[in-house]
């Protein structure tokens, strides 16, 4: 659970050993207990008394590792999830946490009131193999461009939810700066994105999917959406890349909003044409299974815009050739370091030292 129980029974040096843990996550898959009490002004009994309390709260896992012969630790989704939240409730991006409003596969979407009391949405992203599978290249592109040669993969590995989180956050500040219909972004903090909840009837309750509702016209949303599809793509700049009736939220006035965008890409990426074409389609072809209407031809709408969208390609290319030696680059290192990561884990044993053996087998009182 991502709300307020879980925030009070965690406290700050639970959290400073969430941080330490994530730190060394980086170069152990499970983690040494010595390796803790190196990083954490911390007695042993301490460290085992919370990493004991952190495995019960299902925030880690904490067992003995035979390959280390000795106690370590391994961080949950969900020690990720209490990070970030503890992050932005400090930096007042919230001040009272709610509950989940949303989970599936892709991400978990917990509501929260800010100093003002007004609602705010955080999402939360999540690794999805088959829609990483879908979305690689163009995410890998997007998040590096967002990030430019700054990223230094030695010290920060790139993970898809973090990277999602990335990239929506830039697309969502981009298209709102120039007015487009989408939840305003506050605050982003690893895989988690902080933005404006669109509510619908109930308080704290987002506004629901076109999917869930019928339109009382649907000739004139389709219009609408289309058009602003458009403008999105010829004056925004960007193609949401999994355009369809299951991201485009409709508010109790009819107003039409536009939601998840961490597999999205700038229209100078290769793949953008192909992609605005199946956002295209992908929503027509709602509106006339659902509402049993005449609809364009996918194909004709796109063609509407194919011309003004190889232009903006032309005019970019340059821009996006030096992009791409960018995040080949970047891409290279974090591969280079991933496998000297990999190549020391392989190596390492974590000797135990004489004084330590009531490590194991384990105490009843607590300690190691």
């Amino acid at each position: 659970m991502t709300g307020d129980n879980e925030a009070t029974e965690v406290d700050k040096r639970d959290i400073a050993l969430l941080r330490a843990l994530e730190g060394l996550s980086r170069a152990f898959e499970w983690v040494p207990e010595d390796k803790l009490l190196e990083r954490l002004p911390m007695d042993y009994s301490e460290l085992a008394t919370r990493l004991e309390k952190l495995d019960s709260l299902g925030l880690i896992d904490y067992r003995y590792i035979p390959t280390y012969q000795t106690y370590a630790a391994r961080m949950k989704e969900r020690a990720y999830d209490t990070l970030a939240l503890w992050d932005m409730k400090k930096h007042h991006v919230y001040e009272r946490l709610g509950t989940i409003i949303g989970e599936g596969k892709e991400a978990t979407i917990v509501n929260a009131k800010d100093h003002e009391d007004e609602w705010v949405a955080i999402k939360l992203h999540r690794y999805h193999a088959p829609e990483f599978r879908r979305i690689k290249k163009t995410l890998a592109y997007a998040a590096v461009k967002v990030r430019g040669e700054e990223l230094r993969v030695d010290d920060h590995r790139i993970d898809v939810p973090r990277a999602k989180a990335q990239v929506e956050m830039k697309v969502l500040q981009h298209l709102h700066s120039k007015g487009f219909p989408v939840p305003e972004p506050r605050a982003i903090n690893r895989h988690a994105v902080a933005m404006d909840m669109i509510e619908g009837h109930a308080p704290g309750i987002p506004a629901p999917l076109l999917a869930k509702i019928k339109v009382k016209n649907p000739e004139e949303a389709l219009e609408v959406i289309l058009e602003d599809y458009r403008e999105i793509v010829l004056d925004g700049h960007y193609v949401h890349g999994d355009f369809s009736e299951h991201n485009i939220l409709v508010t109790p006035d009819g107003e039409l909003y536009y939601v998840d965008w961490p597999q999205a890409v700038p229209i100078e990426h290769p793949s953008a044409p192909k992609l605005c074409y199946r956002d295209l389609k992908n929503v027509i072809e709602h509106f006339r299974r659902k509402y049993r209407i005449r609809v364009p031809d996918p194909k004709e709408v796109y063609d509407e815009i194919a011309d003004d969208l190889q232009s903006l390609m032309e005019e970019k290319k340059e821009e996006y050739e030096r992009h791409k030696k960018a995040a080949e680059r970047t891409l290279e290192r974090f591969e280079e370091s991933v496998e000297r990561v990999e190549s020391k884990r392989e190596g390492r044993k974590i000797r135990q030292e004489e004084d330590e053996e009531d490590r194991v087998p384990r105490d009843s009182d607590g300690g190691g």
